[in-house]
């Protein structure tokens, strides 16, 4: 259990006892020059992972101080003494945003660019990821698809990934989720609506250059729902 929390497993009770089960269950003999090559590849393989855990944590940081201007320090994982000509514009904006890391930060801002102005509304933005629906035209008749084949595939995939990690961390993202599966869409559906929302939000906060706050979104959603109804 020790070597579970060391690890920071979500569950570690579970791991021990799934660990002592799967010890405790009889098996069959193996030869000794088996076990000696499988320890090796085992030993191997712990190195290499160790080796790419410490890759990926140097990655994050590096990240984080692109966004930022600055390392992260402490505990609290704070930035002293930014340095805003070194930071990426609007690098604290993207990382206020719920369900976003350093990594999935640094991919939607690094698709997007440093000029939030050369989309002229949240639509442009919108349609450069592809999450906006478009609508097709046939003789009389009128369809929507749900995203054009022209975009930004890889900004696409981040704000996908971005919307499954917000359902978690945001109570309106999961309510808006929720209701798109009530309706009978799908989950990748749903997904992509919700990505359409956080980039309309992402649009607004990037353009006049403010956090984004949970509280302050809610009561705008909630008004705009009220004047609808």
């Amino acid at each position: 259990m020790a070597f579970a929390r060391a690890g920071r497993h979500g569950w570690p009770d579970r791991f021990a006892e799934r660990v002592h089960a799967a010890l405790t269950v009889p098996s069959l003999p193996t030869r000794d020059y088996l076990v000696r090559a499988k320890a090796a590849g085992i030993r191997l393989a712990a190195v290499q992972l160790l080796a790419l855990h410490q890759a990926r944590r140097g990655w994050e940081q590096r990240m984080a101080e692109l966004l930022l201007g600055a390392a992260r320090t402490g505990r609290e994982h704070t930035v002293k003494d930014p340095d805003p000509e070194k930071a990426f514009p609007g690098g604290a904006i993207y990382l206020s945003f719920p369900g976003v890391g350093d990594r999935l930060a640094a991919r939607v801002a690094g698709e997007i660019g440093e000029h939030i102005g050369q989309f002229d509304s949240p639509n442009g933005l919108q349609c450069y990821a592809g999450r906006a629906p478009v609508t097709r035209r046939s003789g009389k008749s009128d369809f929507v698809v749900a995203r054009r084949l022209a975009h930004n595939r890889y900004l696409g995939d981040a704000v996908h990934q971005w919307a499954f990690c917000s359902l978690l961390r945001s109570g309106w993202a999961r309510e808006f989720y929720d209701q798109k599966i009530t309706a009978g869409n799908s989950h990748h559906a749903a997904l992509r609506a919700l990505g359409n929302r956080w980039l309309e939000v992402l649009w607004h906060c990037l353009t006049k250059g403010v956090l984004y706050d949970e509280s302050i979104h809610v009561a705008n959603r909630n008004r705009a729902l009220g004047q609808a109804a």
